[in-house]
């Protein structure tokens, strides 16, 4: 086997589907189980089944993948001890990121950090704020930006994000009629939901009325956009439409619905030098005015 085959194996045991597997690795689902059937015939052994779910490892294949991963592991920790060997910092830097900070502000930090450490590759997966803070705690990679309230007892930098959410609509927002009209919902992780969830309650004795149901923000600002209903939006999604009209949702005490966005990452992750790099980019980046 060779570090195809391991990331193979380890996206296997992470997706537990070959069609995850395939679309996490850029790889035809045939391809894989073609490769999946070689390496057990090298091994001698069967290492996955089909599921009505999806894909399990048998037992032989839970042992292959923790092997897998330890190579992974040691063949990275080999790049990162080279890497640092030179006067110029070079390597990767494995980054989780929050959708709304991936779209709004991430692009334009990766530019001009690369554009100042061009030997240094950014590897960046993006997903909810509780899917960026478990690929951080699973040590899939090495920082995350994550929004929200996320307890996390290492190193933490506070970015500069609007941390506000709001009622959006293509004419003007009068959110006392807000339980007449249709809502487009974005689908949320369960701390946001149950925030939004909270403030409905506050201020209305009906339940909203779901005109549709959507997993990406720029579908929903599209319908938004052409009047199909109104939408509860992050104020970072709304930075490319000024012509929406908004209203800042508030508690009953006044205080606004809202995240923060926070950089964390471990401590002994900054000794590689890479990671320390676009650490401390991002620490002058937040203490600009």
């Amino acid at each position: 086997m060779d570090e195809k085959d391991w990331l193979l194996l380890a996206a296997l045991a992470d997706e537990k589907s070959f069609t995850g597997t395939a679309r996490r690795l850029y790889m035809t689902q045939p391809a894989v189980t073609r490769r999946i059937r070689q390496i057990e015939s090298e091994l001698g052994c069967r290492i996955a089944v089909r599921t009505r779910s999806g894909a399990e490892l048998t037992p032989e294949g839970e042992d292959a993948a923790d092997y897998a991963r330890s190579e992974l592991r040691r063949l990275e920790e080999l790049k990162i001890s080279l890497a640092q060997q030179g006067a110029e910092v070079r390597g990767t830097v494995r980054l989780a990121c929050a959708n709304a900070y991936a779209i709004s502000c991430l692009p334009g930090i990766l530019k001009e950090f690369s554009g100042t450490y061009p030997l240094v590759d950014l590897q960046v997966v993006t997903g909810s704020s509780s899917v960026t803070a478990e690929r951080l705690l699973s040590g899939s990679v090495q920082a995350a930006i994550i929004r929200g309230d996320f307890t996390w007892t290492e190193k933490t930098l506070r970015l500069k994000a609007d941390p506000c959410y709001y009622a959006v609509m293509a004419s003007p927002v009068d959110l006392a009629r807000l339980p007449e009209l249709p809502q487009i919902r974005l689908v949320s992780d369960a701390p946001l939901q149950a925030c939004l969830d909270r403030w409905w309650t506050e201020r209305y004795r009906t339940a909203p009325r779901i005109a549709a149901v959507v997993d990406r923000s720029d579908v929903g600002i599209e319908m938004v956009r052409q009047g199909l209903g109104y939408s509860f939006l992050s104020g970072l999604y709304l930075q490319g439409y000024p012509e929406l009209c908004r209203a800042k949702l508030r508690f009953s005490g006044g205080q606004p619905l809202g995240r923060i966005t926070c950089a964390c990452c471990r401590a002994e992750i900054l000794n590689i030098r890479p990671v320390k790099a676009f650490w401390d980019f991002l620490a002058e980046r937040a203490a600009e005015k």
